[in-house]
């Protein structure tokens, strides 16, 4: 099974643009990037280091060029509060025991600073190598520091090089598509309305089928936000007027998600046949007066 959806997941990468051709460029980038910043770090720093160049290039590829960008940024700010608690502890204090203690305590509280992002643990990390490895030395975090520039830039470059793809026009024709999705449910609820009073199994397939459209809104809403960040600093074009249609789409989505109806209540037990058509007026109401 397993290995069926990942030969699906493939060939659809290779058939059309999406999002499974995004993952597999990513891949790729990722490789080749990681491969030349390790070669680079290789040759030119010390082998201590050269370690750090691969895992910056990790990190600066992310799924979008902003977020990547983002993120090199934040991890330079880790990187340089972990390396500077080392130089200085190791210079007044001395490397011991009890100073790593330290050094771990104070890398910690300044790793929830909210401005270091998810690289907050960066701090302790790159602590640790300085410390332990460079023993607080400045030619140690210099080196570092270098490495770590070699990987950032082979994976901007990577990422920059080969963009990823601008997807304005699938994000337009999901809320579309999911807009007709609601008419058809919105129909066939009033046809089995008028024709006689729904039973229980009507009431829970009607819940399935809204529960299962909430959820796709929130999909739907994730995916705009999502193509809204990659727009910012692609050097890719898009078609006139994507700025204004990724922020159309979100609204025209969110309204949809305010006029599903809320399908998480309980129906009750139709023990009386009066109580289960009030239920059912009172389900139909709520429909129709969504906006």
């Amino acid at each position: 099974m397993a290995a069926t959806e990942r030969a699906g997941h493939l060939r659809r990468a290779v058939q059309g643009a999406g999002s499974e051709r995004d993952e597999l460029l990513l891949g790729a980038k990722t490789v080749v990037a990681a491969m030349a910043a390790w070669v680079m770090a290789r040759y030119l720093l010390p082998p201590t280091v050269s370690t750090f160049a691969p895992f910056t290039a990790l990190v600066a590829l992310q799924a979008t060029v902003y977020r990547s960008v983002r993120d090199c940024l934040q991890y330079a700010l880790a990187m340089a509060a972990g390396a500077a608690l080392a130089s200085t502890l190791a210079a007044v204090a001395g490397v011991h025991a009890w100073t790593f203690g330290l050094l771990t305590l104070i890398a910690l509280c300044l790793g929830r600073i909210r401005r270091f992002g998810q690289q907050g643990p960066q701090v302790a990390i790159v602590g640790f190598f300085a410390f332990s490895s460079g023993q607080g030395q400045i030619d140690y975090i210099g080196h570092l520091v270098a490495s770590a520039g070699i990987g950032a830039l082979c994976g901007l470059a990577a990422h920059l090089t080969l963009a990823p793809a601008r997807h304005t026009g699938h994000r337009q024709q999901a809320v579309t598509d999911l807009y007709t999705t609601m008419a058809q449910r919105l129909n066939d609820l009033a046809d089995t309305l008028e024709a006689n009073d729904p039973d229980r199994s009507h009431l829970r397939q009607w819940r399935r089928d809204w529960h299962r459209l909430s959820a796709e809104c929130e999909r739907i809403r994730h995916t705009i936000e999502a193509e809204i960040e990659n727009g910012r600093m692609n050097p890719r074009r898009t078609t006139s007027g994507s700025d204004e249609a990724l922020p159309n789409a979100a609204s025209t989505n969110s309204k949809a998600s305010a006029a599903s109806p809320p399908a998480t209540r309980r129906p009750p037990p139709p023990t009386k046949q009066r109580s289960h058509s009030h239920h059912s007026c009172s389900r139909q109401d709520q429909l129709e007066g969504g906006p």
